[in-house]
């Protein structure tokens, strides 16, 4: 095992003794074969505990689940808790802790130890250093318009690795940003927002330069009259210069009788892909439609969705339509029980078109408060299901 520099030496020794003393305050797991009552106390207990630190401040994240099959809580009326308990069994996510003080800071994230120092060495340059106690360990300095990152492990200069980008903006080129890494990979880009104003058209370019080549895209845009939206873009591949396989978009939209319609075309010399939508408020709702064409396959959706919060006593929503593989709907509604607990209804159906003309349903019904929640659900040739579970901070 390589060994860590000596200056981080003593920082590292402090840090594993650190984590054997946290270690050994860590509780023991407790045999799978404790009778179920005193693990139910166990839990009331930690669920109490943890409610009572809660109150003092964020400070844990307590959950737990069960799911199966109503039938198997016949099970716990005969005083089997067992399959009912291993998936409530707390689990508990302990929150970073952390000590700063003056650019140094020591702390305790997933179980490992860490320190690091932060330095301003110039008024545009920041220098961050971490040490963590398998003496893994990065460093970046960021500035204005450059960054380096370096990683590694102790003293191996084997496992070094960076990461270098620098960024600048050129006259009568555009925005420059070159990233380059220990592997030899590199990206050299370049961007110009405006290119050029031709015929009211505005031109913008890009061009990206990798170890693969070169990767070019091409735009314009206008407004024509009566308030359309044209734009048109043609984008080679990496490394690939035939103007044939580049991919070529095309894009119109327009405000049409109160709403708003989109044609697309996208493709290159081998497929095209067309699609047209138009979607509009109607009725408090949002009405749309839509037809593409793709690999000479037709598509369609027309579909309404609406929601009724503050119409009806709650929340509630509707969404029904009709596409090229059949009829659809979704209702959802929630409101307020009384005492804090909430109540979610959640139904959605389709009805396939198709060769087989088959008719699936999905329910489902959640009952919750800030501790926990039950929800029942069913579904088309499914059994029941029901799931149990809590979870606060």
């Amino acid at each position: 095992e390589a060994a860590p520099p000596a200056l981080a030496q003593p920082l590292v020794r402090s840090l594993r003794r650190l984590r054997v003393r946290l270690c050994a305050m860590a509780p023991r797991s407790a045999p799978r074969s404790r009778p179920v009552a005193p693990g139910l106390l166990a839990l009331a207990g930690l669920v109490a505990s943890l409610v009572y630190l809660g109150s003092l401040g964020p400070a844990y994240s307590v959950k737990g689940v069960w799911q199966g099959q109503p039938t198997t809580l016949k099970d716990t009326v005969k005083g089997d808790f067992g399959s009912v308990m291993e998936g409530l069994e707390p689990k508990v996510s302990f929150p970073p802790i952390a000590y700063h003080r003056e650019g140094v800071a020591l702390s305790v994230e997933d179980g490992r130890l860490n320190a690091d120092y932060t330095a301003k060495l110039d008024e545009d340059t920041m220098l961050q250093l971490r040490v963590n106690d398998e003496q893994e360990w990065r460093a970046s300095l960021r500035g204005e318009d450059a960054s380096l990152r370096v990683r590694g492990q102790g003293a191996n200069l084997d496992s070094l690795s960076w990461e270098a980008a620098q960024s600048s903006s050129v006259e009568d080129v555009g925005d420059v940003k070159v990233e380059f890494n220990s592997d030899k990979e590199y990206n050299l880009t370049v961007v110009r927002e405006m290119l050029a104003r031709i015929a009211g058209a505005e031109l913008d370019a890009k061009v990206r330069a990798t170890n693969a080549g070169v990767t070019g895209r091409l735009g314009a845009r206008r407004e024509l009259p009566g308030g359309v939206e044209a734009s048109y873009s043609v984008e080679n591949p990496v490394g690939v210069y035939d103007l044939a396989s580049s991919t070529h978009r095309g894009r119109l939209s327009a405000d049409v009788a109160g709403g708003k319609a989109v044609l697309q075309v996208e493709g290159d010399s081998s497929s095209q892909a067309y699609e047209g939508s138009y979607a509009r408020d109607v009725q408090g709702g949002r009405a749309g439609v839509r037809l593409s064409r793709k690999d000479g396959a037709l598509g369609y959706n027309v579909s309404y969705a609406r929601d009724f919060d503050g119409v009806l006593d709650g929340d509630a929503g509707v969404h029904i339509g009709i596409d090229e593989a059949g009829v659809y709907g979704k209702v959802t509604a929630s409101r307020e029980v009384g005492q804090g607990l909430g109540a979610d209804y959640e139904a959605s159906a389709r009805f396939e078109t198709g060769e087989e003309r088959r008719l699936q349903l999905q329910h489902a019904l959640k009952l919750s408060n800030k501790l926990g929640y039950a929800q029942l659900a069913h579904g088309s040739g499914e059994a029941p299901r029901l799931r149990v579970g809590y979870e606060f901070n």
